[in-house]
C-alpha cells in the first residue's frame, strides 16, 4: 500500500489555482491603487468645455465663419432684455442687405466698459482672422459709439459713425435696430441729420433747464409732484396774506392811511391768495394720469416668476446645465482655471446645485442682476434645484449670486450664504459656496419665499386734492407764508435805510438829506398838522400856531429848496406840539446843528459859523469836532452845503424860533 504524499508537496493544479489567484489580485490592488489619479484627473473633453480661453476676437471670427459668406449677423444671447433675438437678427439682415455688399454684423454688449476687458474694440483681429473682403459692423446698445470697418469697399465709414448723438432719432438707450437703421442710412448717403459736431445743435439755455427741472418737480405724475405743488401754494398763498396784513399796519404806523384802504387791500389780498391756490390746483388736475398713479395697477416684471419678460435665453441656459451641471460662457474675462474639477465636485452635492459662470450687461433680461438670474434659473427648472451664478464684480472680484426653487430655502439664508464669499477665480469661489449651500435647512414640502428683489413696493399714491393738500400746505399758509413776507420787508426796509444812509443820510460822519426826503417829511408833517387843527375846537388854536402853520402852508404852495422844506418841517413841527398843548416845546429854538433834533434848552459853539449857537443836549454833550460833522448839510446849487453857513432868514431866525416878526421876511423870501 502506497504511503501518502508528505505535507510540503502540493499537486500540480493545486499550484495553479495559488499563482492564477495572486496574479489576479496583483491586478487589482494595482486597478485601485490608480484610480483615484484616474479620477482626479478631468477628461480632456470637460477640459475644452470650462476652461477655453478664447478671445472675444476669436469667438466672434468663429460664429461669423459659419454663417452664410458675404451675409453673416450674429446677435449675442446677453441682449434678450431689448427683445427677441432672432427677430432682431433678421431685422439686421433686411437692414444691410440693402447695401449690396458683403456685411459682417456683430450685436453685442462685449466687449464691454471696463478693465476687466483686455481690450475695447474686437473688429481690427475679426477682420484679419476672417479675410473677406465686405462691410464689418459691432453693434453695442447704450452708447454712441459704434464700430465700423470695411475692407476691399469704398464706403463713408467715417462720415456713418461720426457724431451719432447728434441724430435727433437716436437716444443714448436706443435699441439697436434703429442705430442700425441710421448707420444704414448714412452709408447709403441719405442721412439727413448733422454729421459735424454740434454746429447745428443749440443747447438749451440756463433758465430753460431750471423752468423743465421745476415743472419736473411739480409733475403730479411724480412720487411727490402733488406735494410739491401744494407747498408751493400755500407759501405763495401765505406770502401775500402776510403782505396784505404788514401793508396795512404800516400805512396805519406812519398815518398815510386813506379811506376805506383796509376793506380794499383785504379784498385784494383774500382775491390773489386764493388764486395762488387755485390756479396751481387747477394745472395739476388737467394733468392726465401716470407715472406712479398708474404704475402701481402694472405689477413689475420680477414681482412674480420667472421674474423675466424674455425666457429665451433663460430656457436655453436651463438645458445647457440639464446635461452638466456647470456651463460656463464663451465671452467671460474672469480665470478659468479649476472649473474642471469644480463640475465634477457639483455632481456630487447632497442638494442638485448647478452653477453658471458668464459675463452679465444691463441689456439682458435681467438687466445685468445675477441673483434675478438664478431665481428665473429656478422658477424654469423642473424639479427642486439651486442655481448658483458667478460673474465679474467691482474691481475683477467675482460676484456670486444664488437662487433656488423647490427646497423651501429661505431666500435671506441662500444669500448670506453666498454674499461674503470672496475670491479671485470663479472655481474658488464656487467652491467656497458648496459648502455653506449643503448647511442650509431645507423643507421640500413647503413652497417657496419670494426673493426679496420681488417684493412689489408700489402703491397707489392718493388723490390728488389729498397730496396737494398734504403735510406742507397749511404750515406754509399759515406759518412759512408770512413769516417769509415779514422777513422780505424786514430786509426791504433795511435797504431802504441803507439807500438813504448812502444818498442822503450820514456819509462821511455828516449827516445829509436830499430835498425829495425833505419833501416828504414836510407833506407828512403838514398833513398831520392840518388834521390836528381841523379836530382842534375854535379858540383853542393858540395864534402863535396858527401864524406857524398859515407860514408853512404858504411856503409849500411856491417853488421851494431844500432850505424852505426844511423849515416848513419845524414849523409844522413847532404848530403841533402848541395845538398839543405843549408850550414849552413852541417856545423854545430848535437845535443848531440839526433843526430836525428838535428842542435845544443850551447854547454852544459850532465850528460851522462863529459864535454861541442853541444846541439840543445830544449835540452839546460832543466834542468840537463831532458836534460840527452832526451839522444837517444839504443840497443846495448842485452842492452839499451846511444849512448854517447859508445867509437866509431861516438861518438868521432859528427857524421862526427868535425874533418873530421875521416870519415875515420868510414869507417875503419865498415870494409869497
Amino acid at each position: 500500500m502506497p504511503s501518502p504524499p508528505g505535507p510540503g508537496l502540493l499537486p500540480w493544479r493545486t499550484d495553479l489555482l495559488r499563482r492564477t489567484l495572486v496574479s489576479c489580485a496583483a491586478s487589482l490592488l494595482a486597478v485601485l491603487a490608480t484610480a483615484p489619479a484616474a479620477l482626479a484627473q478631468p477628461s480632456p473633453e470637460a477640459v475644452e468645455a470650462h476652461e477655453d480661453t478664447r478671445t472675444p476676437a476669436e469667438y466672434y471670427a468663429d460664429e461669423l465663419a459659419e454663417r452664410p459668406e458675404g451675409a453673416a449677423v450674429v446677435v449675442d444671447d446677453s441682449l434678450a432684455g431689448q427683445g427677441d433675438v432672432a427677430e432682431l437678427e433678421r431685422e439686421l439682415h433686411a437692414l444691410f442687405s440693402t447695401l449690396d455688399v458683403p456685411y459682417h454684423v456683430i450685436a453685442s454688449p462685449f466687449p464691454g466698459p471696463g478693465p476687466d476687458w483686455e481690450a475695447g474694440s474686437i473688429l481690427t483681429p475679426v477682420v484679419d482672422r476672417l479675410g473677406r473682403d465686405g462691410l464689418y459692423v459691432h453693434l453695442r446698445p447704450d452708447t454712441y459709439g459704434q464700430e465700423i470697418q470695411v475692407r476691399g469697399l469704398d464706403l463713408p465709414v467715417e462720415e456713418s459713425v461720426r457724431s451719432l448723438g447728434d441724430d435727433p432719432r437716436l437716444e443714448y438707450d436706443s435699441d439697436v435696430d434703429e442705430v442700425a437703421a441710421v448707420i444704414v442710412e448714412r452709408l447709403r448717403g441719405e442721412a439727413s441729420a448733422p454729421a459735424h459736431g454740434h454746429e447745428e445743435k443749440t443747447e438749451p439755455g440756463a433758465l430753460a433747464v431750471l423752468w423743465t427741472e421745476f415743472l419736473d418737480d411739480v409733475d403730479p405724475t411724480r412720487s411727490v409732484g402733488a406735494e410739491n405743488l401744494g407747498t408751493l401754494s400755500g407759501l405763495s398763498s401765505g406770502f401775500l396774506l402776510g403782505t396784505g396784513v404788514i401793508w396795512v399796519w404800516w400805512r396805519s404806523v406812519r398815518g398815510r392811511r386813506r379811506r376805506h384802504e383796509v376793506p380794499l387791500v383785504t379784498v385784494v389780498t383774500l382775491v390773489l391768495a386764493g388764486a395762488a391756490v387755485a390756479g396751481p390746483h387747477a394745472y395739476m388736475m388737467s394733468v392726465p394720469e401716470g407715472g406712479v398713479e398708474t404704475a402701481w395697477e402694472t405689477p413689475d416684471v420680477r414681482s412674480a416668476p420667472p421674474y423675466v419678460a424674455n425666457t429665451e435665453r433663460v430656457e436655453r441656459l436651463v438645458s445647457e446645465t440639464e446635461s452638466a451641471p456647470l456651463y460656463v460662457a464663451p465671452l467671460v474675462t474672469m480665470d478659468r482655471s479649476g472649473l474642471s474639477a469644480t463640475a465634477e465636485r457639483l455632481e456630487d452635492t447632497e442638494i442638485p446645485v448647478r452653477a453658471l459662470v458668464m459675463s452679465m450687461s444691463p441689456s439682458d433680461e435681467s438687466e445685468g442682476d445675477p441673483e434675478v438670474l438664478a431665481y428665473s434659473l429656478a422658477a424654469l427648472t423642473e424639479g427642486p434645484s439651486v442655481y448658483l451664478v458667478a460673474t465679474t464684480g467691482f474691481e475683477g472680484r467675482v460676484e456670486l449670486a444664488a437662487g433656488s426653487s423647490g427646497l423651501g430655502i429661505d431666500p435671506y439664508d441662500l444669500s448670506s450664504a453666498v454674499r461674503d464669499v470672496a475670491a479671485d477665480s470663479p472655481a474658488e469661489a464656487l467652491e467656497a459656496a458648496l459648502p455653506a449651500l449643503t448647511a442650509l435647512p431645507t423643507d421640500p414640502g413647503q413652497p417657496d419665499t419670494e426673493p426679496r428683489f420681488a417684493y412689489f413696493h408700489a402703491e397707489d399714491p392718493g388723490p390728488r386734492s389729498a397730496r396737494f393738500l398734504g403735510d406742507g400746505f397749511l404750515p406754509c399758509l399759515l406759518v412759512v407764508g408770512p413769516v417769509l413776507s415779514g422777513i422780505v420787508f424786514g430786509a426791504l426796509l433795511l435797504l431802504v435805510v441803507a439807500l438813504r444812509g448812502v444818498r442822503g443820510g450820514t456819509v462821511g460822519g455828516r449827516t445829509r438829506m436830499r430835498a425829495r426826503a425833505l419833501r416828504r417829511l414836510a407833506f407828512s408833517e403838514t398833513r398831520a398838522m392840518v388834521r390836528e387843527l381841523e379836530a382842534a375846537g375854535d379858540g383853542e388854536v393858540p395864534a402863535s400856531a396858527m401864524r406857524d402853520a398859515d407860514a408853512a402852508l404858504v411856503v409849500l404852495r411856491r417853488p421851494t429848496d431844500a432850505l424852505d422844506l426844511l423849515g416848513v418841517t419845524v414849523l409844522a413841527r413847532r404848530a403841533r406840539a402848541a395845538i398839543s398843548g405843549d408850550p414849552g416845546v413852541a417856545r423854545r429854538p430848535v437845535c443848531s446843528a440839526n433843526p430836525l433834533h428838535g428842542r435845544a434848552d443850551r447854547n454852544g459853539r459850532v465850528v460851522v459859523v462863529p459864535g454861541r449857537r442853541p444846541l439840543c443836549d445830544a449835540c452839546l454833550d460832543l466834542q468840537n469836532g463831532a458836534r460840527a460833522a452832526r451839522v444837517l448839510e444839504l443840497r443846495i446849487g448842485g452842492a452839499w452845503v451846511p444849512h448854517l453857513s447859508l445867509d437866509r432868514v431861516w438861518v438868521h431866525t432859528n427857524y421862526g424860533s427868535t425874533q418873530r416878526a421875521l416870519v415875515d421876511g420868510i414869507l417875503e423870501e419865498s415870494d409869497a
